[in-house]
């Protein structure tokens, strides 16, 4: 279950523009066998792409540039074309040159992976929620958590990815304990105590705070 959708992300954790997705040049067409080349191109069976000429580059022919199309890897530096998931290769007629992949960011992974990654911090009585509405300290922190490790993807957050886990675990695990915490579920006026009272002797004060302020 998803705690958080793509509006939460920029809502509370992901400035628009903040992830920009730079292209990078292909560095080969093979006609022969409908095969285009680039090191390390992290595409895997039915991932989408984008293809589109750098400047005074050319598309190779029938590719259309903008155009989102679905790959066939053949390895981790080539892969092949098609225009459905699953779908036949697409014939490379002409090889073009300096053509440019697109890779689309991968928000739906982002949090589909921060959303599991708060299981672990809620108690079993609490999962799976019962739908909508999420409560929004959950739908919060899922979207800073997502945010977190795009951001971190992209070279732009130096936290590493446990630390990041690590703090919205601490903020979740509250909230799945119904510690009171500000917000709905704080305890109203009438029910509540006055915490941050001093008592007379220890064992006169039922919350454990001694004479001279804090616990203990």
């Amino acid at each position: 279950m998803d705690y958080c959708d793509r509006s939460d992300l920029y809502a509370y954790g992901l400035p628009r523009g903040s992830t920009p997705n730079p292209g990078r040049l292909v560095a080969a067409v093979d006609t022969a066998s409908d095969t285009l080349t680039l090191a390390e191109h992290g595409l895997s069976d039915g991932d989408t792409f984008m293809l589109r000429p750098e400047g005074v580059g050319v598309m190779a022919s029938p590719l259309v540039a903008n155009t989102k199309y679905f790959a066939v890897e053949t390895s981790d530096d080539t892969w092949k074309v098609a225009a459905t998931d699953g779908g036949a290769v697409i014939n490379l007629t002409t090889a073009g040159e300096r053509m440019v992949l697109v890779v689309p960011l991968q928000i739906p992974a982002a949090i589909r992976w921060a959303s599991s990654m708060l299981d672990q911090f809620l108690p079993a009585h609490a999962v799976p929620l019962p739908g909508d509405p999420i409560p929004e300290v959950l739908r919060a922190v899922c979207a800073e958590l997502a945010a977190g490790k795009l951001t971190r993807l992209m070279g732009r957050n130096s936290k590493t990815i446990t630390t990041m886990v690590d703090d919205a675990g601490k903020l979740v695990a509250r909230w799945g304990k119904g510690v009171p915490i500000r917000g709905e579920n704080a305890p109203s006026a009438e029910t509540r105590t006055n915490l941050a009272r001093a008592a007379t002797a220890p064992f006169r004060d039922p919350s454990g705070w001694n004479q001279n302020g804090g616990i203990g």
